[in-house]
């Protein structure tokens, strides 16, 4: 690791001993850096026990007792005894803020309940196509920490940020703060989707210039509370900002580049495209040599990517799609007649919008799969869409080449998590792409 780097870790002088809450990805990456500072310093883990690992029971409260500073990774829920029984005594902090108690370069954060994915890695690409070196990371790609300490030049650092990154991080203060949207998602983890919000809206009340969507209730209520500067994007057409009219995307009302240009399709996507154009300007930066990057961005693998085309059917793989709000995008933005497979781990969502968006798309047939959908049918029965339970994906894709003809696609956007029958949503829409091209196979 680089020593000018690690000098400055260790010059924050953390209370010892230090444990880092949960070995994933950012986990790991915080412990190596910690104890390469030479800082007194253990990993915990539920699952397993090394040399530098404890294996501890985060549901008994004092099991983190005898530490003095607490580094939670993302995926651990506060709401566990364990850190609920020490929060008033020790320090409790994440990678996110450790690494914004280290950055001293540019930082644009973007987050919201859907596409933030794909704007942070146009927003990347885009800042390449201008000459800069940026760097992307957070919840996408290497952690904020592993790309901090990693040797290479930097102009940029892009971050994807979470819900969860953003509980424990207060001195972030990025140059450009971004909100896609927010609408309910990980309800299993928040109270109600008020404190999920609350949780996303840290962004705005830190970032030093914000790029806001319009027509986003929650962003336009949360800038009421802010004093600094906002761009504004939105569907529709708008003198100020970014806007939509007439096949053509708007800054200030200037004409910047026609829809029909974009690889990326979908309405959802033009909101994307815009927020990148705002976050560059909000960075002082010309986006005009950045056009052609961004008009040939073919989007994300397992966001409405076309995986195979048979017999004149279009199968789609948006397994990303998680949560309802991105389903919802996702049939907003297509017109074609659709056999949608729907489901999974509900992660306690409200799914009575998503079945008001089936009623108003050209869904021909709708396939559950999943553990348990009671929430999923039952609001699907109360908008009286008919549907077909599948259980399993290969059983609704076998149902699918049943229902489809040519000119249907063929729709994996399930609004669920993944982790009921498969590892990730990454192995769930690779198992649909390999099923669309050549029928069963072993998961």
């Amino acid at each position: 690791m680089n020593a000018q780097k690690l000098a400055k870790l260790t010059a924050l002088g953390l209370s010892q001993p230090i444990a880092v809450v949960g070995m994933g990805v950012s986990g790991q990456a915080v412990l190596q850096a910690l104890l390469s500072a030479g800082y007194e310093a253990k990993g915990v883990d539920e699952k397993r026990s090394t040399q530098s690992i404890l294996s501890l029971n985060l549901d008994v409260a004092g099991a983190l007792a005898e530490f003095k500073t607490l580094i939670v990774s993302p995926g651990v829920d506060r709401r566990r005894q364990a850190l609920i029984s020490v929060a008033k005594e020790v320090a409790i902090l994440n990678d996110v803020e450790l690494f914004a108690r280290l950055v001293d370069k540019p930082v644009v954060a973007v987050t919201g309940s859907n596409g933030k994915s794909t704007v942070v890695t146009l927003l990347y690409e885009a800042l390449g196509a201008l000459g800069y070196k940026a760097v992307l990371c957070g919840n996408i790609g290497r952690s904020v920490i592993e790309a901090f300490f990693s040797d290479e030049a930097v102009d940029y650092y892009v971050l994807e940020l979470s819900s969860y990154q953003l509980e424990l991080c207060p001195s972030l203060s990025p140059l450009v703060g971004v909100i896609v949207n927010i609408t309910p998602d990980h309800l299993d983890r928040y109270e109600d989707f008020s404190a999920y919000a609350e949780a996303k809206g840290n962004l705005a009340r830190q970032a030093q210039h914000l790029v806001l969507n319009a027509e986003d209730a929650y962003c336009v209520a949360l800038s009421k509370t802010l004093d600094k500067p906002i761009e504004w994007f939105s569907l529709q057409k708008t003198s100020q900002g970014g806007g939509v009219h007439e096949g053509m995307l708007l800054v200030e009302g200037e004409e910047i580049l026609p829809v029909v240009d974009l690889a990326l399709k979908g309405k959802h996507n033009y909101a994307n495209v815009l927020c990148v154009l705002l976050s560059l300007r909000a960075l002082g930066l010309s986006f005009a040599e950045a056009l052609g990057a961004i008009g040939t961005f073919a989007g994300l693998a397992h966001r409405m990517q076309q995986v195979a085309t048979i017999g004149g059917v279009l199968w789609i793989d948006d397994s990303k799609a998680t949560n309802v709000g991105a389903t919802v995008a996702a049939l907003a933005g297509v017109s074609a007649p659709l056999i949608l497979i729907l489901g999974g781990a509900g992660k306690g969502q409200d799914f009575s919008e998503l079945a008001q968006a089936v009623v108003e798309a050209k869904v021909k047939q709708v396939l559950l799969i999943g553990v348990d959908n009671c929430a999923l049918q039952e609001a699907l029965k109360e908008k009286a869409v008919a549907f077909v339970v599948c259980q399993t994906l290969d059983v609704a894709v076998a149902r699918a080449r049943d229902y489809a003809q040519a000119g249907d696609w063929v729709l994996l956007s399930p609004a669920c998590a993944s982790l009921d029958q498969f590892k990730n949503y990454q192995q769930r829409g690779l198992y649909f792409a390999q099923l669309a091209q050549n029928g069963a196979v072993d998961v």
